[in-house]
């Protein structure tokens, strides 16, 4: 079979992006956000291709750029291939520009494959050639696009593929585009407009815990950030449902004050209070909260802040059921 446009396979980026451009986030709206932002947006989390087909292997023709800054610490650098139940395998990211060959397990044709990128340098593929078959891109679900910080760019997980958003996205049969950036998510209002003008199905929102220290802020600053990114969200998309998940639990600050005087806990509370008072304000019923204080039990922290594999399965149970019932799916 020929070589293939590599972009009627690629997900997790909005429908208006290509992955040529090598970022999560539209150009645009890249020039008005900070630079911690848009240089976290160049990690692939969550892009794949996606297919189905009888093609035993894949040849990839890739480009590869520089290191990416904020990669999820315990990824390999490697293509991470996942079909349904069948057995993860990993084929390290060669060494230059060139020809990598992707094997892929035995399956029936139907079964839809997904091959990662690698989080930790920038790759660009140029083409993809089936061996030993055919292959056809994967049919798309519901558009499910996902706001949030370093949590949701899926720290700490072990795989590609791991993340809470890519586990709900693959049980409930979504498109998923992971719009999560470590070390920044500060709700901003371009990040909003973004989310605003995907054209999701369904949005989850997932940030805050970062503005207890690395970009601390207080209860009451907080609260309004939320109240206007809902506000722009909702004029985008004025009718998606919508789950807000508040911050998980974090051990070392709950009931320590930041430099604002701020606990982890007073945060949680007035970001909870926000959504709460924006829902009945303006009257909006597709706004559900899922509290994240009761989400990831501290055993199930890697390093004290970000869930490890079992975390992030613990919070993928907690916010599916929601995802699902605004959606009218199937939990």
């Amino acid at each position: 079979m020929d070589r293939i446009d590599p972009e009627s396979l690629v997900r997790g980026v909005l429908p208006s992006l290509s992955w040529s451009a090598g970022s999560r986030l539209p150009a645009a709206q890249s020039a008005k956000l900070t630079h911690d932002t848009v240089r976290a947006a160049r990690v692939p989390a969550g892009v794949h291709l996606a297919f189905t087909g009888t093609a035993t292997a894949l040849d990839f023709d890739v480009r590869l750029g520089e290191r990416t800054s904020v990669p999820a610490p315990g990824v390999p650098l490697a293509f991470v291939v996942r079909a349904g139940r069948l057995p993860v395998s990993v084929v390290p990211v060669p060494g230059g520009d060139g020809t990598v060959r992707i094997p892929l397990p035995e399956r029936e044709p139907g079964e839809v494959v997904r091959v990662y990128l690698p989080e930790a340098v920038e790759v660009r593929v140029d083409g993809v050639s089936p061996v030993g078959g055919s292959l056809a891109p994967a049919p798309r679900g519901p558009l499910w696009v996902v706001y949030g910080d370093s949590i949701s760019q899926g720290w700490s997980v072990t795989e590609c593929g791991l993340a809470w958003p890519s586990l709900v996205a693959a049980g409930l049969g979504l498109d998923l585009v992971n719009l999560g950036f470590a070390g920044a998510a500060r709700g901003e209002l371009q990040a909003a407009d973004v989310v605003g003008a995907s054209e999701a199905a369904a949005v989850a929102v997932a940030w805050g815990t970062n503005a207890w220290s690395s970009l601390p802020t207080d209860a009451a600053q907080i609260g309004q950030t939320m109240r206007v990114f809902l506000t722009a969200l909702r004029q985008g998309l004025p009718r998606a449902p919508v789950v807000v998940v508040s911050p998980i639990r974090r051990p070392d600050a709950e009931d320590v004050p930041n430099r604002f005087g701020a606990t982890h806990a007073e945060l949680r509370t007035a970001l909870e209070e926000a959504v709460d008072e924006f829902a009945v304000a303006t009257g909006d019923e597709r706004i559900t909260l899922v509290r994240g204080l009761g989400l990831v039990p501290d055993a199930e922290l890697a390093d004290g802040l970000h869930p490890g594999d079992d975390g992030h399965r613990s919070l993928a149970a907690g916010v599916a059921p929601h995802v699902a019932a605004g959606l009218g799916l199937p939990a």
